[in-house]
């Protein structure tokens, strides 16, 4: 038993040594779409410490290389349209000089190759003002008169997505839209429905920001979910200064990395498909990322068609950053010494044999099942999964934890749970966490009515996107992946 237990300890070790090795950095694509046969992907990268030499993607299992450097939105140059969504019922003049001093901040931080379109909504959505200058956006923003009696929240948000997207895209242009609201929704007809907004906004290639004023805390809290479901931030001007909150979004936005790759050679029927992209830094690799992107019609030229050309340059910023992570850039035109999937292939079998060789040890002295009655299954590929402590305590008292979704995670007060949670009013198995062709699902374990999703308790499985918040008790986990 004794020489059983140091060998179990002995794998546990090592698993954990290759884990943390591949999550030292992480990686989040929060935004990925295709356009004119370019597959664009904008990413938030944390913990990087080398700089980035390659980075490939993988969709409908084939690889394709970067084309050109790998730098920031603001190094690179790239179009950044920003849609100001604002509410212009009764409720909202006690608050034009915080909109005002929020739209005067983001015009000022925007940088170049920005543009801005002025929409408010109240009865109706109306477009006030496109190809807006800096300047000019405080200025259009003193004309909105504040007086409609109807709030159709989550019919605007709809509305301006139809709108946003149906306009002419501009090569790899990131669109944002940001809602200025106090989040309360009046609407006598119903409108959308909020479960298909969550869906709407976190499928669209327009990612959605709120701004709440006022104090309905509930009411701002839902107008947030919608921009965490996004990928998106949602700011509270009760807690963050309007004038900063502006540019603290400007900056945001400017530090995603932004990298295309040429599809071209994929021949797909188009629909839903999951990506991969991965990092290296020469041979080594750095982090990956991985998202659900809606694909056109491919048809072996990239693209929509044969005459598809390769993706247009982005333009080239006045002033260039170092290499790395701090300064965002690093050539992708030169191969690295070794090839990627080399130590990609090599470090995911490791943790493969590891995490099986541990499992098989682990079940024969739980379980006390030979060897020979234990299944064999075939290994799925993982979800690199990042945990953020929102509110309670996690075993150990962690504020965040980094793992992998294979098979299913467990989540519960039982310190054998995948997630151990301390807290009193949970289960010793709570929810459990499953994935189904690159989905992940939620799925509760415990009917007490204590397992929620954004708020809204759990009675069936659920699907979740990155960002959602996964209630236990009285803890609550916000999942990235």
């Amino acid at each position: 038993m004794r020489r059983l237990t140091s060998i179990f300890l002995a794998l546990l070790l090592a698993g954990t040594m290759c884990i943390g090795a591949l999550a030292a950095s992480s990686a989040e694509i929060v935004r990925a779409f295709v356009y004119d046969g370019t597959l664009y992907t904008y990413v938030s990268m944390d913990g990087m410490e080398k700089p980035v030499t390659k980075a490939e993607a993988r969709v409908g299992g084939q690889t394709f290389s970067a084309a050109g450097r790998l730098e920031t939105v603001r190094q690179a140059g790239a179009p950044v349209t920003w849609l100001l969504l604002v509410d212009n019922s009764t409720s909202m003049p006690a608050f034009r000089q915080e909109a005002e001093e929020f739209a005067r901040s983001l015009a000022q931080s925007g940088g170049e190759n920005t543009q801005f379109i002025l929409a408010t909504f109240g009865d109706t959505f109306v477009v006030r003002a496109e190809d807006v200058s800096p300047e000019g956006l405080p200025v259009e923003m003193e004309q909105i008169p504040f007086d409609e009696q109807v709030t159709r929240l989550h019919t605007a948000i709809s509305q301006g997505l139809d709108y946003f997207e149906g306009l002419p895209r501009q090569r790899g242009e990131l669109r944002c839209m940001v809602v200025l609201s106090d989040g309360v929704q009046y609407d006598p007809t119903g409108g959308v429905p909020y479960e298909e907004l969550l869906e709407r906004v976190g499928a669209s290639d327009v990612m959605l920001h709120s701004v709440g004023l006022g104090g309905d805390r509930e009411a701002l809290d839902s107008m947030g979910r919608l921009a965490e479901a996004s990928g998106g931030s949602h700011q509270m001007m009760e807690e963050v200064p309007a004038a900063e909150a502006g540019s603290a979004l400007a900056e945001e936005n400017g530090r995603l990395f932004v990298t295309g790759f040429s599809l071209s050679g994929l021949s797909l029927e188009g629909g839903t498909e999951q990506v991969s992209v991965t990092f290296a830094a020469g041979s080594e690799l750095v982090c990956r990322a991985e998202a659900q992107v809606e694909l056109p019609k491919l048809t072996g030229a990239g693209g929509t068609g044969a005459d598809a050309q390769p993706p247009a340059p982005l333009p080239k910023p006045s002033a260039q950053a170092p290499g790395g992570a701090g300064g965002g850039t690093a050539s992708l035109a030169d191969p690295p010494a070794a090839p990627l999937a080399v130590p990609l292939i090599g470090g995911i079998a490791a943790i493969v044999v590891v995490m099986v060789a541990a499992v098989v040890l682990l079940t024969r002295r739980k379980r006390r099942i030979p060897e020979a009655s234990s299944p064999i299954r075939e290994e799925q590929v993982g979800i690199y999964m990042r945990l953020e402590l929102v509110r309670g305590g996690l075993a150990g008292g962690q504020s965040q934890k980094e793992l992998e979704l294979r098979d299913e995670l467990i989540i519960g007060t039982d310190p054998l749970c995948d997630i151990a949670v301390q807290d009193g009013e949970a289960v010793l198995r709570h929810v459990r966490l499953f994935s189904v062709e690159g989905a992940v699902y939620v799925e509760a374990l415990d009917f007490s009515g204590t397992a929620q999703v954004n708020g809204e308790e759990l009675q069936e499985t659920r699907r979740l996107r990155s960002g959602d918040e996964v209630t236990v008790g009285s803890t609550v986990i916000r999942l990235k992946f």
